[in-house]
């Protein structure tokens, strides 16, 4: 059985919090994850646009996810001595680079291509946004700090779903790319002149990662990580087309059903914290049980509308409980290794929602939203045993209490 790694104190603490810096990551953030998922509530123009199925389209969130993954995994190692905040401005300044790609995309390769880039932006923001974070503010700020930049998560959600769906209706939806470049532009800005100096922080090595996978409860966390999001985004990338045809919801109705969504979503983040804090084990096992039997639900009652309806906020709501769940865990067992940590976390989360993607596209195209429904219940019972499984080997392997 592999030795544990032995935990060591950031020297580089900063003395006061950089509060515009770190409110120039939550606009990172927010225009980040509203690009990778803007295609969800627009995949059926963009199909009839570029002339392929909801399925085809839906792989578009699939290339984001492969290149995310490998960004992930090599970013940190390979730039070990880069200053961070000139990988940040990079990264900014690609996530502009795709949107516009997307927007002016006279083909499905050319948008494939621009979604590779963003991959690339996804998998090495996210890798790094832990680590940058803690370097942005004191201990004493550090959560509050952490929940700013995170709620761009919550926020990209709304802006992915109602307000991208409402305007792909207005003015079309390479327009909305085109706003989304927009949103990167300012963020760009804002990080420029808000971000300090942000040296590498040592330690990142390819060994140092081995190491970390070499210790079995991490391992099986990333696979619990795996299935937890596989779970969701298996239905979740194809909301839209469940909502407009299985529903039959006109377009005003359609857009106020994702804004409620996105409002959920929010809320479930935000109030994830007051249960995750005190009863982090039974409150993720309970979410992943509520979360599969609402897929079955909707299995077996596809033309109720009402009671369908709830139960799709009800699933956006459980969701906000996934993300900070399993920053949760990353901080109660490998916080000194956050950045090395964030890149496995981020290659996992990116390959489940790309691997999700494409088979939600295959199972949708085959078997419609009721073998969605079965494959997102099933996928979140296997989750809960996995992740049980995790915490008990951590107990036993470190000797603490999780």
């Amino acid at each position: 059985m592999a030795k544990a790694i032995k935990i060591t104190l950031n020297p580089s603490i900063p003395k006061q919090a950089y509060w515009s810096a770190i409110f120039s990551l939550f606009m990172g953030v927010t225009s980040l994850i509203a690009a990778e998922f803007t295609p969800i509530s627009l995949l059926t123009p963009i199909a009839h646009d570029l002339n392929i199925s909801e399925g085809v389209a839906g792989q578009s969130i699939t290339m984001v996810g492969v290149f995310a993954v490998i960004t992930s995994l090599l970013l940190s190692p390979l730039t070990k001595t880069i200053n961070r905040k000139l990988i940040l401005l990079c990264f900014s300044a690609m996530v502009i680079a795709s949107n516009l790609m997307v927007a002016f995309a006279p083909n499905y390769g050319v948008m494939l291509i621009g979604r590779g880039l963003l991959g690339i932006c996804v998998g090495g923001f996210w890798s790094m946004a832990s680590a940058v974070t803690l370097q942005l503010a004191p201990p004493k700020d550090v959560p509050r700090a952490l929940s700013i930049v995170y709620a761009g998560v919550s926020v990209a959600t709304i802006i992915a779903l109602p307000l991208s769906s409402y305007l792909g209706d207005l003015i079309g939806w390479r327009n909305v790319f085109i706003l989304s470049a927009t949103m990167g532009l300012a963020a760009l800005i804002w990080q420029l002149v808000s971000l300090p100096s942000l040296p590498a922080q040592a330690g990142n090595s390819f060994r140092t990662m081995f190491d970390l996978l070499k210790q079995s409860w991490v391992l099986v966390g990333i696979i619990g990580t795996i299935l937890s999001y596989g779970g969701y985004h298996v239905f979740f990338s194809y909301l839209r087309p469940f909502l407009q045809f299985n529903l039959q919801l006109t377009s005003t109705k359609l857009t106020l059903m994702l804004l409620i969504f996105g409002i959920a979503n929010c809320v479930g983040t935000f109030i994830a914290g007051l249960f995750l804090g005190r009863y982090f084990k039974p409150t993720m096992i309970t979410v992943h049980l509520l979360l599969a039997i609402i897929a079955l639900s909707l299995f077996f009652t596809p033309h109720h509308i009402t009671s369908n309806t709830v139960m799709v906020v009800f699933w956006g709501l459980l969701f906000g409980f996934i993300p900070v769940g399993w920053s949760t865990w990353i901080t109660r067992t490998l916080a000194d290794k956050a950045e090395l940590m964030g890149g496995l976390s981020v290659a996992a989360i990116q390959f489940s929602i790309g691997l999700a993607a494409a088979m939600g596209g295959l199972v949708f195209d085959h078997f419609g939203s009721g073998g969605l429904f079965i494959s997102a219940a099933s996928i979140m019972l296997l989750a809960i045993l996995v992740m049980k499984l995790s915490f008990s080997l951590y107990n036993t392997i470190t000797g603490k209490p999780f």
